[in-house]
């Protein structure tokens, strides 16, 4: 598929659209949520200030540092059957060069509808492990959300995509340590991205077939022609919220046994726990626990339910520092198969609990389920108040619509990023 073909499906997004603003609105919200709780970190706090060291404290490594600390959370939105992140690149992006509220829309509308386009084409979930599907899309988000934010022509957005994509990929391992890899390279992504839309800006040429079907299928075993039917301008419609720091295979399950804690399940008194899993989602929740690394932390179901039986606001701790109590750590009743009959592109989970000699069972997710603006406010509450106070007069002013809405988001994404925003704001 040529770029220009491609760009010329982005180019429909319409920043006048309503429900597209509402949606931007809500998703601009919750990725600067994130970050303040990214930022107080101890992770987040050092990938900040790389970005910082290296970059002078511009704008641009600002936000490359503020997309490498929001996808760090582990908290932001996902599209599930792409494994597509996009939030976490195209925000940034978007903020530090958009002048006025429509352009911000439709910059941050393009970047999820390209990233979305490219997750997908490039095999989703089943490209995963070898190629990280969020990761290979990571540039062109950037790149496209950038593009449209500056009100580059049609021309230099086709340039600033392919210039993004060129000696890309999504393969970066299983880093492990801390600062880990994992983040830094989105942050690298959205640096890249940037940089290519500024090239393109400066008349800079690239391959404009370059994503051509030969080009995607050396990317990933699983990967197929790029179409116009993966171009939805639509997109950020199918990328939901996250309510808690988890792996996303896990999340229907935390919250079908919230459900039935809710109902009146005493946690004291449960012997077992089965949980059972569409089997793509299965095995990343289904790993050896390692108390010491954050990432086993945040996927380890068995751990995630003992952390929401004893321990509920921790389903919101980003940092993982601090050691969990002991009720959590010896909550060893979890067990958790794959099940064929799980259909649905949301990971569906069905929790079956004993307790006292009888069974209690909650499938999820449900026709009554949480709306994005509950997780949202539930996320926000969480957050020290002055924190939370900055991101309602944000959702207040994104409401009116104005060039000022956008330079309050922007300012907020500043100072998130700031050496003087202390751990203490965002833990």
């Amino acid at each position: 598929m040529n770029a220009r073909d491609l760009v010329s499906i982005l180019l429909t997004v319409d920043g006048g659209d309503q429900k597209l603003r509402d949606l931007v609105n809500l998703h601009t919200v919750d990725a600067l949520a994130c970050l303040a709780a990214g930022a107080g970190a101890t992770e987040g706090s050092s990938l900040l200030a790389f970005y910082r060291e290296t970059g002078a404290g511009n704008a641009i490594s600002s936000a490359a540092g503020a997309s490498a600390v929001i996808r760090f959370t582990e908290w932001d939105a996902i599209h599930v059957p792409s494994c597509a992140t996009p939030g976490a690149m195209a925000v940034p992006a978007a903020l530090i060069f958009a002048q006025d509220y429509e352009a911000y829309v439709r910059a941050v509308a393009a970047g999820h509808a390209i990233g979305l386009a490219l997750s997908e084409a490039v095999g989703g979930v089943s490209a995963l492990p070898e190629t990280w599907p969020g990761l290979f899309a990571a540039p062109a988000v950037a790149a496209v959300s950038a593009a449209f934010a500056l009100g580059l022509s049609d021309e230099q957005v086709a340039q600033a995509l392919v210039l993004s994509m060129a000696g890309s990929s999504g393969r970066n391992g299983r880093p492990s340590g801390t600062p880990s890899a994992r983040w830094l390279v989105i942050g690298e992504a959205t640096l890249k991205g940037i940089r290519a839309a500024l090239a393109a800006r400066a008349g800079v040429k690239g391959d404009l077939e370059l994503l051509s079907p030969s080009w995607m299928k050396g990317q990933a075993g699983q990967a197929v022609a790029l179409e116009p039917g993966h171009v939805d301008p639509l997109a950020l419609a199918r990328v939901g919220m996250k309510p808690f720091v988890s792996a996303r295979q896990g999340i229907n399950a935390i919250q079908a046994f919230r459900h039935l804690l809710e109902k009146g399940v005493d946690p004291n008194t449960i012997d077992s726990i089965e949980v059972f899993l569409p089997p793509v989602a299965a095995p990343v929740v289904s790993r050896p626990l390692v108390a010491e690394d954050r990432l086993s932390t945040i996927a380890h179901l068995g751990l995630q339910l003992g952390i929401a039986a004893f321990e509920p606001a921790r389903l919101m701790d980003v940092d993982r520092a601090r050691p969990f109590n002991a009720d959590v750590m010896t909550f060893k009743r979890v067990t958790i198969t794959a099940d064929d009959t799980l259909a649905g592109e949301g990971w569906p989970a069905r929790v079956v609990v004993s307790a006292k000699g009888q069974t209690h069972e909650a499938v999820w997710p449900q026709t009554s389920g949480e709306d994005a603006q509950v997780m949202l406010d539930r996320k926000i509450g969480s957050l020290p108040a002055t924190t939370a106070r900055r991101l309602r007069r944000l959702q207040a002013a994104l409401a009116e619509a104005g060039p000022a809405a956008v330079q309050e988001a922007s300012s907020l994404l500043l100072t998130f990023t700031d050496a003087s925003f202390p751990r203490s704001e965002a833990a």
